[in-house]
């Protein structure tokens, strides 16, 4: 079973392909044991699936995918709009998406959470909860 979570950010003007290289950038900096696979990448969106090979433990991967503007942002933003106000939602054009499935790894997972909600001022998500407000506890 897969378990889908991710946040709504600010790209700042950049790519998706650009923001997917400063995300990979970081992990890999901050953890020796991550390698990108090949990016993907299509109109307005950029996806790779990470490995994680720990010393000792079978290699886990794990899907990232990053969206800058088009439909499904907008989608995701109006789903948004029922729990957070149009100031929360206030020039977001970011999605990161990533996919949580078999074993994972949850520190690379949180890494990738922090970065988006720090770096892309991020309002987080997922299918269960849906969106966080900003400044609410988990």
């Amino acid at each position: 079973m897969a378990f889908e979570c991710g946040a709504l950010g600010r790209s700042g003007g950049k790519t998706a392909l650009e923001c997917l290289h400063y995300l990979l950038a970081y992990l890999l900096a901050e953890d020796s044991d991550v390698s990108p696979g090949s990016i993907r990448e299509g109109e307005g969106w950029a996806a790779t699936r990470i490995q994680i090979a720990r010393p000792g433990e079978a290699i886990m991967e794990q899907y990232v995918q990053v969206s800058v503007g088009g439909e499904i942002v907008d989608i995701y933003l109006e789903s948004a709009r029922e729990m957070l106000s149009d100031d929360d939602l206030q020039g977001r054009d970011l999605m990161m998406t990533t996919v949580l499935s078999g074993v994972t790894d949850p520190v690379v997972n949180d890494r990738i959470m922090a970065y988006a909600l720090t770096e892309w001022n991020g309002v987080s998500w997922d299918e269960t909860s849906g969106f966080t407000v900003p400044g609410s506890p988990d």
